[in-house]
């Protein structure tokens, strides 16, 4: 508590220090400050429709991790580097484009323009990089501006951005906030800087730049992969295309026009003619046996018949029409002649049978044979088989031809099968392929569409506005944080001062570093430190001192006499002038008192002081009553025990303005020793002592003005003193009433 106490009473000595610091240090923060101006603000609403815009890919759920996902995207492609960096370089160049050196421009300050241009006109590179502003197309000269940028400290417009400028660099863009309004599909987007041209100016570039670099992010990615399908839609199309031309090439060589019908059909052709071969076969070899059997019942004239060239060529005209007959029933019917042919053969045939029966009928010479069988019968039935016969082998004929053209027609088919199977089979998987690769196209047309539907909802619904009034500036709380910060940090210095400095000073800091009691304090005896009050002070002191150690003035040592020891740790302690001061007050109350010092009134190293065993073995005494002696420093001689103990107090004496090292320490703690467990009291009287530290033994100190009184009892801590005093004034003017009456 005590060491609290002596903190507290620290920093209000130090009272003057603490506000004359916190008060320089406040004066120049607002010197700094006195050109502070506000910041202006330009706010903006972007509708993204993300959450609740058409979308022609998604369904009536609404997945809300997808839409923050979209959300968080559009926050990051706004604040991304990329976009910010040519948020600057549109700036920079509509700057240097529109501005004017004389007055505000389409919403640039002259400030702006002029701080922009002397920048730059000014930089190594200045006139180079003014020969790529065009005046006439802001366009164009951000495009240069982005062609003369090269990653190099050196390079202007690289360093402009990466560096710490106020408008174009990337440390001051960054500060623009965006953020998304609850869970709605609007983002707020606002700004503040010093001017206000530049502020409006970056958040209308940043709307439209961020809008185009959103589109070319996203239709990036569609456009590649619509590009990729239209080129694999033309190449698999052109294939498709020559695939079914060289089958259709195929079809006409071969003569195909159905392959499936066509072999259905020879199929068939092949079964009937098979059946009619049959047939054929049959019928030829049943008139061939009937032939052979009625020429065996036929006479020599009936064979002289068969033999007559007019009855043979009639027979092979009748044998030629009957072929050319059944020929034109075989044909398909695809193939058949005419009807009108048919029945013209057929009745020719008619007639040369009739002349064949006649030819017959005139050579018959008996009119049966000796079986009995009659001969004409016998010639019509020959002549009859005859004609079957010619019309079975013709018949036959056809049928074996037939098959044989159907045989060459499976030789024909067998392999066009396979290769038009293969061909149609590449077809069939290019035709899968390009389908597929067709619905992707057709998928990839809508994503893209859904991103033009998307990048149109891309809306600014409020547009920036020009800022007409900056903001209220906060120059008063930092000039109170100032204050209030110095003032903290002065007095953390001090407490801090107090904790480490073993400067004595004081008598509470003394005891608390030394471990020893103060007697008392003597300010510094030179005039000029307190002027005319300096011997007031010392006098009050001295007269406190001399009056504590007279209290230990109570028994007279072995020589009969009392004996004051003043001795130091270090040279120049002040020890001489504090005992002649003793002495001095001692002999004004009457009392017989000598001061004798070491080196002028004995000899600190002869035989008789190293190993004295009282005061009278290298000092006659004369009859004093008060011995005061003053020893050489602890530092350069010894004090024999015996004196230390012979003496009535023993009194280190100290500079308030030295530290206490480690050698002081040292030093005491043999002196301790050297006193054992004795009665002798050792205390600590300060020297060149300031006025507070007097203070705390002689009470307050001239002159008594109000603020000395009122500064001195807050350093004692006597906070309720004058109200406690009026009450007790009160309280007795109130009694004296009573005794009155």
């Amino acid at each position: 508590m005590n060491y609290i106490i002596s903190i507290i009473r620290t920093l209000f000595r130090h009272r003057w220090l603490i506000l004359i610091g916190t008060a320089f240090f406040t004066l120049l923060v607002i010197y700094y400050t006195r050109h502070m101006q506000g910041g202006y603000d330009v706010k903006a609403t972007l509708y993204t429709g993300v959450a609740s815009g058409y979308n022609l890919e998604s369904d009536k759920r609404t997945d809300w991790a997808t839409v923050q996902n979209s959300m968080d995207n559009l926050i990051s492609i706004m604040q991304a580097e990329s976009t910010l960096k040519r948020v600057c370089l549109r700036l920079f160049a509509r700057i240097l484009i529109q501005g004017n050196p004389d007055k505000e421009n389409n919403g640039i300050t002259a400030s702006s323009y002029n701080y922009t241009y002397n920048h730059l006109k000014n930089s190594p590179n200045g006139a180079e990089i003014l020969k790529l502003i065009d005046k006439s197309s802001e366009d164009k000269t951000v495009a240069n501006l982005e062609k003369y940028m090269r990653p190099h400290k050196d390079n202007y417009i690289y360093g402009l951005f990466y560096y710490n400028h106020p408008f174009y660099s990337y440390n001051a863009v960054k500060n623009i906030k965006v953020q998304r309004r609850l869970t709605s599909d609007l983002l707020d987007i606002s700004y503040s800087s010093g001017d206000p041209g530049i502020v409006y100016n970056t958040v209308s570039i940043l709307m439209d730049e961020f809008v185009e670099e959103y589109r070319r992010i996203r239709y990036g990615e569609t456009d590649k992969v619509i590009k990729y399908f239209e080129e694999e839609l033309k190449r698999i199309g052109k294939k498709l295309n020559l695939e079914e031309e060289d089958l259709t090439k195929y079809n006409v060589e071969k003569r195909i026009i159905n392959y499936l019908d066509e072999t259905k059909e020879i199929a068939a052709i092949s079964k009937e003619y098979e059946l009619r071969e049959q047939d054929a076969l049959f019928a030829f070899n049943s008139s061939k046996s009937m032939l052979e059997e009625l020429e065996k019942h036929m006479d020599s004239n009936a064979k002289q018949v068969l033999k007559n060239m007019e009855f043979v060529d009639k027979l092979r005209e009748a044998s030629n029409i009957t072929g050319r007959i059944s020929e034109a029933e075989a044909m398909t019917v695809s193939q058949k002649t005419d009807d009108q042919t048919l029945v013209n053969e057929k009745k020719r045939l008619s007639e040369v049978k009739q002349e064949l029966n006649d030819l017959t009928s005139s050579y018959i010479g008996h009119k049966y044979t000796k079986e009995g069988a009659s001969r004409t019968n016998i010639i019509d039935q020959w002549l009859e088989q005859t004609l079957l016969y010619e019309k079975a082998k013709a018949e036959l004929q056809i049928v074996q031809n037939a098959r044989n053209e159907l045989n060459d027609r499976y030789v024909f088919f067998a392999p066009v099968g396979t290769t038009i199977k293969q061909k149609e089979r590449m077809i069939n998987f290019t035709e899968r392929n390009y389908l597929t690769v067709l619905q992707s196209y057709n998928e990839a047309l809508l994503r893209k569409k859904n991103l033009e539907m998307t990048s149109a909802t891309l809306k600014v619904l409020n547009e920036p506005t020009y800022p007409i009034s900056s903001n209220s500036t906060n120059r008063k709380q930092i000039v109170i944080a100032a204050c209030a910060v110095s003032f903290l940090i002065i007095v953390a210095l001090l407490l801090l001062v107090e904790m480490l400095d073993r400067t004595l000073r004081d008598s509470s800091r003394t005891k608390r570093v030394t471990g020893f009691k103060v007697i008392g304090a003597i300010p510094n005896t030179s005039p000029s430190r307190y002027g005319g009050l300096t011997k007031t002070y010392v006098q009050l002191s001295v007269k406190e001192l001399s009056n504590s150690i007279l209290r230990f003035l109570t028994k007279r040592k072995s020589p009969g006499v009392f004996i004051i020891n003043l001795f130091s740790t270090s040279d120049n302690s002040g020890e001489e002038e504090l005992g002649n001061l003793i002495c001095g007050y001692m002999q004004s109350r009457m009392l017989n008192t000598r001061f004798i010092t070491y080196g002028v009134d004995f000899n600190t190293n002869s035989t008789q002081f190293l190993l004295a065993k009282s005061i009278t073995d290298f000092y006659t005494l004369q009859g004093e009553d008060v011995l005061i002696v003053a020893y050489p420093p602890l530092s350069t001689s010894n004090i024999p025990s015996a004196l230390l103990h012979d003496a009535n107090a023993n009194i280190l004496v100290a500079s308030a303005d030295r530290g206490w090292k480690t050698i002081d320490k040292q030093l005491c703690e043999q002196l301790t020793q050297q006193l054992g467990k004795t009665d002798v009291p050792f205390r600590i009287c300060l020297t060149n002592a300031n006025r507070e530290a007097v203070e705390d033994f002689t009470g307050q100190l001239p002159p008594h003005t109000l603020l000395r009184r009122i500064g001195y009892r807050l350093s004692q801590l006597s906070l309720t003193e004058k109200i406690i005093f009026n009450l007790r004034r009160k309280a007795k003017e109130a009694e004296d009433e009573d005794d009155d009456e």
